[in-house]
């Protein structure tokens, strides 16, 4: 248990960072979860998300405001990617979208999300969902290789109905809940990534 100002005792920070497909109205019970399990949470957020999940509703479930592209510069003149790639132990990429995935495998850093993954992140666990034709085209498989060969790691995406009425079952559907705070709990446990912990 994290106890503030106990010496030797330091909890596990994560940030998650929502991107803008429909499965981001389930980020809200995610974040939820993420802090129940004890873990220091941070959201953060594309504009893009804000289609599907009101800010407010996000910032609220995180118990603390929201970095989104419009707080990307902070007064004090530190840049938040490189900050928040600093402070998370874990960033966590959920939902996670073909565009998510696209920006980030070959370097395009302008939001605040592919920013802050490109900026030295220790660990990074995505959670993609999308269209199954959208996770099986070439152009993303070969993104989530080139991520995996990075070090990134994936869970999901789940088998089942997707979001709109007219899809058919396949594979693109976000991972449980749960599945996702066990996946984020290993890859916390894994093998350590950087050693420093700046505030």
């Amino acid at each position: 248990m994290y106890i503030p100002g106990v010496s030797g005792t330091q909890q596990r920070r994560v940030l998650i960072a929502v991107t803008g497909g429909i499965a981001a109205y389930k980020a809200p019970g995610v974040i939820r979860r993420l802090r129940e399990a004890g873990l220091e949470v941070r959201a953060a957020a594309t504009e893009a998300a804000f289609r599907f999940v009101p800010e407010e509703t996000l910032a609220i479930a995180a118990g603390s405001p929201l970095f989104t592209d419009r707080t990307w510069w902070e007064r004090s003149g530190r840049v938040e990617h490189v900050s928040l790639a600093r402070w998370a132990d874990l960033v966590l990429v959920a939902p996670a979208t073909a565009d998510a995935l696209a920006r980030v495998a070959v370097g395009l850093g302008d939001d605040l999300v592919s920013a802050t993954v490109l900026a030295g992140a220790r660990k990074v666990l995505w959670a993609p969902a999308m269209n199954p034709e959208m996770w099986q085209s070439p152009a993303t498989r070969r993104n989530v290789e080139t991520l995996k060969g990075w070090g990134h790691g994936f869970v999901g995406p789940a088998e089942g109905l997707m979001a709109s009425t007219e899809e058919l079952p396949g594979v693109g559907r976000l991972a449980e809940e749960a599945e996702i705070i066990a996946a984020a709990r290993a890859a916390l446990d894994g093998p350590a990534g950087r050693d420093e912990r700046p505030g």
